[in-house]
């Protein structure tokens, strides 16, 4: 029973049917059907109750009056007219499948036909009274009128061409409306998704704005609320470049003077820790318009040789960590069609945050590997790593490890390093390997669509 339960979940959920396509489409669909079968029903049971019995007594009446017909126009002829009308009686009525048990008498009380009445018991017998051309009265006796079952007659319908097309009817019409709702939805999903990864305001169909119904309204808010975002999000990151800038200016001048003291006194130690506060303020302005320019350029993808870019920012961490080996194997036919400023910045902070957290001796080693339609590059390194818990929070801009407000980062080197990644429409993943320290994946589409 559990597997069967766990069988049963896992076909609903590989066949999407938490999907609110599916969702209202069974709801639909199986509202109409019990409507149509409980219509049926009630169709049916009145038909069987009054209906038919109405339908049955006409038949006999007129069947009956057909006979009495044929043998008072039979009186005069020939002999044997009881065998003439029993076998004209059977032409006419039975090729029809109408031929219903009956008794006729005359006004003598003697029988001038019978069919398959002999086994009818009195208690299940009508009586009726037909006036023949003549002028005489016949009595008619017939068996009471079977009410065929309720279910028989329903499945009988549910056989029939007319339901089969209701069927496939119902579930074209549950379609189109579980489409006619999810599809404006998905748009306004796909609009959010693009704007998030994207950072510009994508227009929305006309189409969905004028709706006039409830899903219109909520495509305009989300429209504003977006628009609201973006203008200011746009002037954040305005302002935050416009200050850096600014504060290039004074910083500069904080540090010839400085300089220039240091030229008189250069052994004075305020001199020195003024010289390290401003090359910590100079590469925080730095990454600050780092991040910035990823979020407001929007150059063309070109041709980007990730060996290249990878030797590039080991050469530079030679310099930067002597101490630090790194060990590379590259794979040569790993190429794509990116940024590659952006991406340079990214393994840049990557790979630098590896040798920086090393101890001296610490291998780092990075891999790159070409892949169908992506190509893979791993940056490993044997420091203290990361606790799974913080590994989100790692990319957010501006958090460092356990919270810390005063260590060698500003918490901005990963963030600008997921941004460059999502410009190439890649991933970024961490983990912590079974013997400690931290693992960078990252992978990038060749192609950025």
């Amino acid at each position: 029973m559990q597997k069967f339960s766990a069988l049963l979940a896992s076909a609903y959920q590989k066949l999407g049917f938490k999907r609110l396509f599916w969702r209202i489409f069974i709801c639909f669909w199986l509202s109409s059907l019990l409507v149509m079968i409980a219509t049926g029903f009630v169709i049916i049971s009145k038909y069987s109750s009054e209906d038919y019995t109405k339908r049955y007594n006409n038949d006999v009446l007129t069947q009956a009056e057909r006979i009495v017909w044929r043998y008072e126009q039979s009186v005069t002829s020939a002999t044997n007219r009881s065998i003439k009308l029993k076998n004209w009686i059977t032409k006419r009525e039975n090729r029809r499948g109408h031929l219903l048990p009956m008794l006729i008498k005359d006004e003598t009380n003697q029988g001038i036909y019978q069919y398959r009445f002999n086994k009818v018991k009195p208690n299940e017998r009508l009586e009726y009274s037909v006036l023949g051309p003549s002028g005489r009265f016949y009595q008619v006796f017939s068996k009471k009128p079977q009410a065929p079952r309720i279910y028989t007659q329903l499945m009988y319908r549910f056989q029939s061409l007319q339901f089969v097309f209701i069927f496939f009817a119902s579930a074209l019409v549950s379609a189109l409306l579980s489409w006619s709702i999810t599809r404006p939805l998905n748009a306004l999903g796909s609009f959010s998704r693009r704007y998030a990864n994207e950072q510009e305001v994508p227009p929305l169909p006309r189409t969905l704005l004028t709706r006039g119904d409830e899903l219109s309204d909520l495509a305009s808010d989300i429209e504003f609320m977006v628009n609201k975002t973006h203008a200011a999000a746009s002037a954040q990151q305005q302002l935050l470049h416009d200050v850096s800038h600014e504060l290039r200016a004074p910083l500069a001048r904080l540090q010839v003077s400085a300089a220039l003291i240091e030229q008189k006194t250069p052994d004075n130690r305020h001199v020195k820790q003024i010289h390290s506060d401003c090359l910590r303020i100079d590469q925080l302005i730095q990454q600050i318009l780092d991040y910035s320019k990823l979020e407001q350029s929007n150059p063309s993808p070109e041709p980007c040789d990730i060996d290249a870019l990878c030797n590039q920012v080991i050469d530079n961490m030679a310099v930067t960590y002597p101490a630090v080996p790194v060990e590379y194997r590259p794979d040569s036919k790993a190429q794509i069609m990116g940024f590659a400023e952006a991406l340079l910045q990214a393994l840049d902070n990557i790979i630098g945050n590896a040798c920086k957290y090393s101890s001296s001796g610490d291998l780092v080693q990075i891999t790159t590997l070409d892949r169908p339609t992506s190509v893979l590059i791993t940056v490993r390194d044997h420091g203290p790593g990361v606790d799974e818990q913080e590994m989100s929070k790692l990319l957010q801009p501006f958090y460092r490890a356990g919270n810390k407000m005063h260590t060698n980062g500003f918490g901005l080197g990963l963030s600008i390093a997921l941004k460059a990644i999502h410009k190439h429409k890649g991933e970024l993943r961490m983990s912590t390997p079974d013997d400690g320290g931290l693992s960078v994946e990252l992978i990038l589409p060749k192609v950025v669509i």
